[in-house]
C-alpha cells in the first residue's frame, strides 16, 4: 500500500498530490495558473479550488496571461455572475492585475520569462536566508507585492512554493518525500 500525505484523501486530492503538487512547473503559464489558484484559495479549502478548477480555467482564459491581462470591467461583471467560479470581486480583479504584472515580467527584456523569474527569486531568497522558509515567504511576498501582485501574502507564498516544487513538504512517510 502506498503512503501519501494525509490531505490526499479523495480521488481528486490523490490525483493532485501524486501528479501535480510539489512538482517543478515547465512553463510560465503553469506558474501563473498555480499563483492564481493559490490566490483564489485564500480562505477556502483546496478541495473547493480543485472542484472549480475546470470552470476557473474556462472563465479565466486557461490562465493565459496575454488574454487575461486584457480583461476589463465588463469581464469582471460577467465573472461575478458566473455561478461556477469563486465570485469574489477582489480576487477576480487580482487575477486580472496579476496577469498584467506577470505579462510585464514575461515581456521584460531583462528577464528570461515569468517562470524563471519566480524560480530565480525563490533560489535567491533561499540563499539569502539559508533556507529559512518563514523568511523566504516574507521576502517573496514583499517583493511580489512591490512588483504589483495581489493576494500574495506569506501564507499564500508558502503554499505556492509548495505547489510549484520549491519546498518539499510531503509528510515524512509519504512516497513522494
Amino acid at each position: 500500500m502506498v503512503t501519501r500525505c494525509r490531505f490526499a484523501n479523495t480521488p481528486q486530492m490523490i490525483a493532485y498530490h501524486d501528479e501535480e503538487w510539489g512538482r517543478i512547473k515547465d512553463t510560465s503559464q503553469e506558474i501563473f495558473e498555480s499563483l492564481s489558484l493559490e490566490a483564489m484559495q485564500a480562505g477556502l479549502s483546496w478541495a473547493i479550488i480543485l472542484n472549480k478548477r475546470p470552470a476557473l480555467r474556462r472563465a479565466f482564459a486557461d490562465f493565459d496571461m496575454e488574454t487575461l491581462a486584457q480583461f476589463d470591467e465588463d469581464d469582471v461583471e460577467r465573472l461575478m455572475k458566473d455561478e461556477r467560479i469563486i465570485r469574489h470581486r477582489l480576487k477576480i480583479k487580482a487575477m486580472i492585475s496579476n496577469a498584467q504584472t506577470a505579462l510585464a515580467i514575461e515581456n521584460d527584456p531583462n528577464q528570461t520569462n515569468f517562470r524563471d523569474y519566480i524560480y530565480q527569486m525563490a533560489e535567491d531568497f533561499s540563499e539569502t536566508f539559508n533556507g529559512q522558509e518563514a523568511e523566504i515567504n516574507q521576502a517573496m511576498a514583499k517583493r511580489l507585492k512591490k512588483e504589483g501582485f495581489k493576494f500574495v501574502g506569506p501564507t499564500i507564498v508558502e503554499a505556492y512554493l509548495e505547489a510549484i516544487g520549491v519546498y518539499n513538504h510531503h509528510e515524512k512517510d509519504c512516497f513522494l518525500r
